[in-house]
């Protein structure tokens, strides 16, 4: 498998975990602490944070508030921009199921991640950075 293979994998087993609610496994994709910026969706500041707080924040807004998640990886991108280091850039489309008074909702959010992977010395690649940068967002109702 090449170095840009396994950097997609990356990308796509991340979005992937989250679906599932695989909170454990998906430490194993991020540096220590993480550089993020969701600033775009979440109004929190951009920081560099501990993967385990990055992750349990997941846990608990995904678990809370939705009952079901899908996130979908568009034009993933890889530039390598040195044998150790790559930059992604991916379209997303992240679809949020709501239950709320008796009804149901689908909040779709639309826009770019923006990534830094780096090489770790056993040789797999880990997220060092993520910024996510909103397009658009809108909240449906799901008819029976």
């Amino acid at each position: 498998m090449t170095d840009k293979d396994m950097i997609k994998e990356v990308v796509n087993s991340v979005a992937m975990l989250q679906d599932m609610k695989q909170w454990e496994r998906l430490e194993n994709y991020f540096v220590k602490k993480p550089f993020v910026d969701n600033k775009s969706i979440s109004g929190e500041m951009p920081a560099v944070i501990p993967k385990k707080r990055l992750i349990d924040g997941w846990r608990r807004e995904i678990g809370s508030y939705f009952y079901s998640t899908r996130h979908f990886i568009c034009r993933l991108a890889v530039r390598m921009l040195n044998s150790r280091r790559a930059k992604v850039t991916t379209e997303v489309k992240n679809i949020h199921y709501v239950a709320d008074r008796g009804e149901r909702y689908a909040w779709t959010v639309r826009g770019t991640i923006d990534y830094i992977l780096v090489k770790t010395a056993g040789g797999t690649w880990k997220i060092s950075q993520m910024i996510f940068r909103l397009q658009d967002q809108a909240v449906r109702p799901i008819t029976a």
